[in-house]
């Protein structure tokens, strides 16, 4: 994956991008009308090429890296949602509680997929503090 990024400071081998962050609508906010704002991410690279602040550079995330954050992100919430959808009624009726088995099953659907958020934000964080997603800077754009 590659994205286009500002340097805004650099140490080292290490340097700090600024990422904007483009919406489903693509930044186009005059046709859109949804009153979406631009927002900013901040992500650390290698700086291996001898970019410096205020440069366009682009940078690179390795693919295995990218489908497994996103396999992760979107995968594990979903596979939540069905198990609870398919096993809540019979769930809620062995434990004796007398409640229509489609809504046991929307109940305990989202309340997993609630849960998987809490776990995968855990992940997040054991990644981050180990440093295992690594950006690079592959090329400088001005």
């Amino acid at each position: 994956m590659i994205e286009k990024g500002r340097v805004i400071n650099v140490k080292d081998k290490t340097t700090r991008i600024e990422i904007k962050r483009v919406s489903a609508c693509g930044e186009s906010c005059a046709s859109c009308k949804g009153g979406c704002e631009t927002t900013n991410h901040y992500v650390d690279a290698t700086n291996k090429i001898g970019a410096k602040p205020g440069d366009t550079v682009d940078i690179e995330m390795s693919t295995k890296t990218f489908l497994s954050a996103v396999a992760i992100t979107y995968g594990i919430p979903l596979i939540m949602l069905f198990i609870g959808i398919a096993s809540g009624g019979a769930l809620f009726r062995s434990i004796g509680v007398n409640i229509n088995p489609d809504l046991a099953g929307v109940l305990l659907g989202f309340g997993l997929m609630a849960i998987s958020y809490i776990f995968i934000n855990q992940i997040d964080k054991r990644h981050s503090e180990k440093g295992s997603i690594t950006f690079e800077i592959v090329r400088i754009l001005d």
